[in-house]
């Protein structure tokens, strides 16, 4: 699936960030009913990735990359801003699980479509939806990923942002 060696450095997306870096190297996180979006540059071979667990914010005090709306325009900009043109970009959208009393996920990937779609930029994968959660692996220089979906996420899969046990 992925083409030559794979790089040694990798990076843990938590929900809320975003990176873009020119360098090779794999994102990997878990997903319940946030959405992960990578927009690959074919032509120039890098990435930039963020992920968020809310589809919409109108709050100035609540404006941040944990919102859809926020994140992804913020992540077009840092991709333009790195040299990229918006023709060259191209999307990977994954997660949006549904959860028990959560509409979320739905949202999530409306705002991301509705985003890409005025920006122009073509959606190259979507794998999103059902009930089942998801773990990636994301190569930022080839633009593919690997994804395993979970009937459950474990405490044990956010490490290391869950260092210290749950208190009941």
């Amino acid at each position: 699936m992925f083409s030559g060696n794979l790089p040694t450095k990798k990076y843990m997306l938590k929900s809320g960030y975003l990176v873009v870096n020119k360098t090779r190297f794999l994102v990997y996180g878990v997903l319940g009913s946030g959405l992960f979006l990578a927009l690959w540059d074919q032509k120039h071979c890098y990435s930039g990735c963020c992920s968020f667990q809310y589809p919409t914010t109108l709050l100035s005090h609540k404006y941040t990359t944990n919102y859809g709306n926020v994140a992804i325009r913020h992540l077009i900009k840092k991709m333009q801003s790195e040299g990229s043109n918006i023709d060259d970009l191209k999307a990977h959208i994954l997660g949006c699980g549904e959860k028990k009393n959560n509409k979320f996920g739905d949202k999530n990937l409306q705002i991301a479509k509705k985003i890409l779609k005025k920006k122009s930029i073509e959606i190259l994968s979507c794998d999103t939806g059902g009930k089942m959660g998801r773990k990636f692996v994301y190569d930022t220089f080839a633009g593919q990923y690997i994804t395993m979906k979970v009937h459950e996420i474990r405490e044990s899969d956010w490490y290391p942002y869950n260092k210290l046990p749950r208190k009941n």
